[in-house]
C-alpha cells in the first residue's frame, strides 16, 4: 500500500536537498531501476526513500578539501556492486554489533 503522505515527504525532500545548491543530480530512477534494484539486492524501498530517488539522483562528485568520505550516496546507477552491497548491509551489521558488544 503507497503512502501518500511518504510520497509527499520524500518528494518534498529531495526537493529541499536540490535547493541547496551542495550537491549534482541526475535524472530520477525509473521504475525499471527500482524493480532490479529491489529484486537485486532483496529488499523494498520505503515510499519516502522511492519519492526521493525518483524524483532527483543524488551523485558523487570528487571530494572537496576537508571532506572525509568522497561517496556519500549509494551508486545506484553503473556503481561498484560489491561496494553497494556493503554500503546496504551496513545498519544490519550496525545493529548485529550493538547487540553483540552492548548486551541488547
Amino acid at each position: 500500500m503507497i503512502s501518500h503522505e511518504g510520497v509527499r515527504l520524500g518528494a518534498e525532500a529531495a526537493r529541499r536537498l536540490a535547493q541547496t545548491g551542495l550537491y549534482e543530480f541526475e535524472p530520477g530512477l525509473t521504475d525499471a531501476e527500482f524493480t532490479r534494484i529491489e529484486r537485486e539486492y532483496g529488499f523494498e524501498f520505503a515510499d519516502d526513500h522511492r519519492a526521493f530517488l525518483a524524483a532527483g539522483l543524488p551523485v558523487n562528485v570528487p571530494p572537496e578539501e576537508g571532506q572525509t568520505w568522497s561517496r556519500p550516496w549509494p551508486e545506484w546507477r553503473g556503481g561498484d556492486l560489491d561496494s553497494l552491497r556493503r554500503q546496504l548491509d551496513w545498519p544490519v551489521e550496525g545493529v548485529l554489533f550493538d547487540v553483540e558488544h552492548n548486551g541488547f
